[in-house]
């Protein structure tokens, strides 16, 4: 089975990777709980299937399951933390042919190192190349250089991260093949094929594709690289299939990101049942092989094929089906060794009746042939006792018998020698006769003799009863062992079952790996339904807000819900032009806007206010734009009633594509029965566009644009540098007792905390900063003209800056938005499934509890001393039980899949808006694990 990725797979890799993760920082790092040597490094990229899955010595590629973690890092990783966290991927190389891959983070800070050879290993450096730290230690041996913390590692230097135009395809000449051959067949006392003489001496080129192309030319691969040394003819044509294979890998390795389909070759499960129907349980094919080009040279009777477009998917559906039915495969096999075992037992009660049978025929013959040769056998008995009560010696008894044989003695003939007379015993060879019997007659056929042992103290009779003694014996041992074979073999049977029940248990159990549901685009935000089916968005923080605002906001007929606590801004969507909000769900956004303010935490009852989307406006009073995550209202505020602070968790399920289609068919049908006109956004579009155009008249320009240009930039960077040079000198400021600086400061510090020396300097070089300050510093006497320009001038050029970008966004929103209308979206989550339907994956909600009247999974919430984390485990766990009362009430549909456990916690985590709360109700109790109460 092919596990280990090649220097021609890592090729093709390294572009899907730099194309979907280049320029992104690492979020975190991660042991997964299925291999020690495997990590996962977790990008903060908006698909959330950037994931990378790295295994030293064996995989790199891009995941789209999410696989099961270890809750305590390693030591490695927790250096791998502390060094990369939250750093950009500047890059991402391979090392020439080589099956190195190298990631740069922070502009060269850091190089994270990852070889695919020998026993493989991963390796972090710093700036200069020193190893901080390495999965595996390397001693210096042969060729090898040492691997430690300290040493420097030269396996690469800059120039690798310098721009490289396209290579191109090497031409090789029959001279250089036929000096291989002659080198391989002078130096080696095992000559090499052909294939692996071309793979020994261009090893970036795959051993498949090699074989695939020397095949192609009419060559065996197979075949002695000595017959190149001897034919030209044969040389001439090598020569031409490794240049095929030259270009062939070029144009491959050149494609674009993404467009190179790859090829997985599965092999017949032996253990597939073909009586039934193939299924997850019964696989009928097992992943053995992938390859970035089609195989055509293994294809074979018991072998299947199977093509998936990109390269990097391929890998993960391979090591991702690998990994998901490996337990299947396990316990298939298991069953296959529980049936052999049992056949085993069977076979082996069964030989030992066969041989008590056997054994019974034999002694009823023998005491038969004696009862009807019993004169003979009586002579034979007293020719030797008498000679024994002679006293002759035995050996002389033995010749004399031999003797009377070779005179053709009858009674002589019968004795078979030699005698055991230490037994008292004599081997008498009686004729065994046979009867067979027909209509006409009865006949009787002599066969072969059978040798007896007669008891010479006994009679001829007397030992016929013997052997009949001796086969009832058997007789009674036969309907033992029948008996006790019964039993043995229903023991085996209980034990083979019970062993199964418990692999099977574990088989079923979730191994971990999930697909990563693609998110829509309202899930960016926090957000709830209600119970209209109207959707409810606010901003995390002020930058949301803004993109809110400018995007998602129709002000001709969206609500802003909120209030005077410094709660959240929620925006209520109406897809309807000649339909109202109701009551209830400007209510429910109440509740929602006042879950993440102060009302909560003190249990507060209060009223939120609402205003229609006309009275908003991002202008302010003298014409310029109010600051980011602000809105301007203008006219009166609606209050609503005062609201009862209760949220609730909810689960919302997604169907299949039927089952989705269905469901928005549905809605669809219900918006033309009652005659409802979907609002399109581009009027409010128009509006803002507007609205920004008579801000920008009234600001006007303060210069022109080439001032504007050179003037503001310097200004505005000179202040950031300042900004930038007290947060890193907050620590001695702070002890100041300037009146409101020390307030000033600790923002100062919070926002700036995570910024080092390296990325302080670029951010200041980028910005143009860096220069200023060193002419500064140079030039003490010299100030800028620009620095003595007033604050309310520097603020006006920022704000018609910010006002032109601000326009040409929004005339180029119309084009990004998405396809797929929002209303049409949420019609197709499904709160309360039907037995028809066909589910698939679910999100966990937190909304008001009234919004999650209609769920059928649902947890109510209240303010409460639990923290975030501790809650939505207990909501889950509690949301997990409500299945087996659902079963037991034969409800319409239950979560019998498990997809529960899909839930991804980190992101669910986002989703509460809420501080700290409490489970509530019967959930409360469901939702924590059985405590015994001691007695007093």
């Amino acid at each position: 089975m092919k596990q280990r990725v090649s220097a021609f797979d890592i090729r093709v890799l390294v572009k899907e990777i730099e194309h979907s993760i280049k320029g992104h920082r690492l979020q975190n790092v991660y042991n997964l709980v299925a291999n020690p040597r495997s990590f996962l490094l977790r990008f903060s990229v908006p698909d959330s299937k950037a994931n990378v899955v790295i295994e030293s010595g064996f995989k790199l590629y891009l995941t789209e399951f999410q696989r099961p973690t270890a809750p305590e890092p390693s030591n490695f990783v927790v250096k791998l933390r502390k060094h990369l966290k939250s750093r950009r991927l500047s890059n991402i190389k391979q090392v020439g042919n080589d099956r190195v891959v190298v990631l740069e983070f922070g502009d060269g800070m850091y190089y994270l190192v990852l070889e695919f050879f020998s026993a493989g290993n991963i390796i972090l450096l710093d700036s200069d190349r020193r190893i901080l730290s390495l999965f595996r230690l390397v001693e210096e041996h042969e060729n090898n250089d040492r691997y430690a913390v300290g040493v420097t590692y030269g396996m690469f230097n800059r120039s690798l991260f310098e721009e490289q135009g396209r290579l191109e395809p090497r031409n090789y000449t029959s001279a250089e093949i036929y000096d291989w051959a002659k080198s391989a067949s002078e130096n080696t006392s095992k000559v090499p094929s052909i294939a692996k003489l071309v793979f020994l001496n261009a090893a970036y080129l795959s051993s498949d594709l090699i074989q695939i192309q020397l095949s192609k030319n009419g060559i065996d691969p197979a075949s002695s690289s000595v017959k190149l040394v001897q034919d030209e003819e044969l040389l001439a044509q090598v020569t031409a299939a490794v240049n095929l294979c030259e270009q062939e890998f070029h144009r491959l390795t050149n494609m674009p990101a993404g467009e190179l389909s790859g090829y997985i070759i599965g092999k017949r499960n032996p253990f597939f049942r073909p009586e039934e129907e193939a299924s997850y349980d019964n696989l009928e094919y097992v992943y053995d092989e992938f390859h970035p080009f089609e195989p055509v040279h293994k294809k074979k009777e018991n072998t299947r094929v199977e093509e998936v477009k990109g390269y990097n998917r391929t890998l993960d559906k391979f090591f991702g089906t690998l990994e998901s039915s490996k337990a299947v495969l396990k316990l298939q096999q298991q069953q296959a060794n529980a049936a052999k075992r049992l056949q085993t037992v069977k076979d082996e009660h069964m030989t030992k009746l066969q041989r008590l049978e056997e054994q019974q025929a034999i002694n009823y013959r023998k005491g038969e042939l004696i009862t009807l040769h019993s004169e003979q056998i009586e002579q034979c008995k007293q020719s030797v006792q008498a000679l024994l009560d002679q006293q002759m010696d035995w050996t002389n008894i033995e010749k004399l018998v031999a003797m009377e044989q070779k005179r053709r003695n009858p009674i002589a003939n019968m004795i078979k020698l030699p005698l055991n007379l230490a037994k008292n015993e004599i081997t008498v060879l009686l004729p065994d006769i046979e009867e067979q019997s027909d209509s006409e007659s009865e006949e009787r056929q002599e066969s072969g003799p059978v040798a007896v042992a007669i008891d010479l103290s006994l009679s001829a009779y007397a030992n016929a009863t013997r052997y009949f003694d001796a086969m009832r014996a058997a007789l009674d041992k036969q309907n033992k062992t029948r008996n006790s074979a019964s039993i043995a073999i229903k023991n085996t049977e209980r034990t083979i079952q019970q062993d199964l029940k418990r692999m099977q248990k574990k088989s079923q159990e979730p191994s971990g790996l999930k697909q990563i549901r693609a998110k829509f685009w309202f899930e960016k935000f926090w957000w709830f339904i209600t119970s209209d089916n109207h959707l409810c968005i606010a901003g995390r923080d002020d930058t949301q807000v803004d993109l809110i605002y400018y995007r998602y906001f129709d002000k001709n007929n969206d609500v802003l819900v909120s209030n005077d606590l410094d709660g959240l801004k929620v925006i209520v969507k109406n897809p309807f032009k000649n339909k109202d909000i109701p009551p209830s769900t400007l209510l429910q956004a109440g509740i929602f806007s006042l879950s993440a303010s102060k009302a909560w935490d003190n249990k507060m009852v209060t009223s939120p206010w609402m205003v229609k989307g006309t009275q908003v406006s991002k202008k302010d009073f003298d014409g310029s734009i109010v600051p980011a995550g602000m809105l301007n209202i203008q006219g009166e505020k609606t209050f609503l009633p005062p609201c009862q602070l209760v949220m609730g968790f909810g689960l919302l399920w997604l169907g299949d594509e039927d089952t989705t289609r269905k469901y928005r068919d549905l809605a669809k049908s219900r918006i033309q029965e009652v005659g409802l006109e979907i609002a399109q956004q581009d009027d409010s579009v128009e509006l803002k566009i507007q609205e920004l155009t008579s801000m920008l008249e009234k600001l006007g320009n303060v210069e022109e644009e080439d001032v504007e240009e050179k003037d503001e930039e310097p200004s505005v960077a000179a202040e950031t540098a300042e900004t930038e040079e007290s947060a890193n000198s907050v620590d001695n400021m702070i002890k100041t007792n300037v009146r409101g600086k020390k307030s000033k400061l600790k923002k100062i510090k919070q926002k700036y905390k995570d910024q080092d020396e390296e990325e302080r300097r670029l951010r200041m070089e980028a910005l143009g900063t860096l220069k200023q300050k060193k002419e500064q510093t140079e030039n003490p006497e010299t100030q800028p003209e620009s620095r003595g320009l007033d604050r309310k001038t520097r603020k006006k050029q920022q704000d018609i800056r910010l006002l032109k970008k601000l326009v040409g966004e929004l005339e180029d929103s119309a084009e990004e938005t998405d396809t797929t209308p929002y209303n049409e979206i949420i019609s197709g989550l499904i709160p309360a499934p039907k037995e028809s339907d066909s589910i698939v994956n679910c999100i966990l909600v937190f909304a008001p509890y009234s919004a999650l009247s209609k769920y059928t999974y649902k947890v109510k919430a209240q303010p409460g001393p639990l923290k975030k984390g501790k809650a939505l485990s207990e909501a889950v766990r509690a949301l997990q039980l409500q299945t087996q009362t659902l079963q037991k009430d034969k409800a319409p549909w239950a979560d019998s899949k498990n997809l529960i456990e899909n839930i991804n916690q980190q992101d669910a985590l986002l989703t509460i808006t809420a501080s700290r709360l409490k489970l509530a109700g019967a959930a409360a109790d469901k939702g924590k694990n059985p405590v015994k109460k001691s007695k007093k």
